[in-house]
């Protein structure tokens, strides 16, 4: 069994033992999995989309003190997105 497998069949059975996602997402982040390894690993464990998988770390309690630099981040990258498109069209 390789070590993805045994990963999620780790969190599956945390998952069964309680329901409680929380503690699942605690243990990623104590077992130095960053926040889009833990986004990855659970959308797997859990059979879920990416964007409810994303949505659940992002939202956690365990990811709550980088949640607003991450939303700044995020909502800089669409910005500087929608700065391009405006580029783009003035160009033509």
């Amino acid at each position: 069994m390789n070590k993805d497998n045994e990963l999620t069949e780790k969190l599956n059975k945390m998952l069964t033992e309680s329901t409680e996602k929380e503690s699942v997402i605690k243990f990623l982040r104590l077992s130095n999995y960053s926040k889009a390894e833990s986004i990855g690993i659970l959308k797997n464990a859990l059979g879920i989309c990416l964007v409810e998988a994303q949505d659940i770390i992002h939202n956690s309690q365990t990811w709550s003190d980088v949640k607003e630099d991450d939303a700044k981040l995020i909502n800089d990258f669409f910005d500087f997105l929608e700065g391009l498109g405006s580029s783009e069209s003035e160009e033509i």
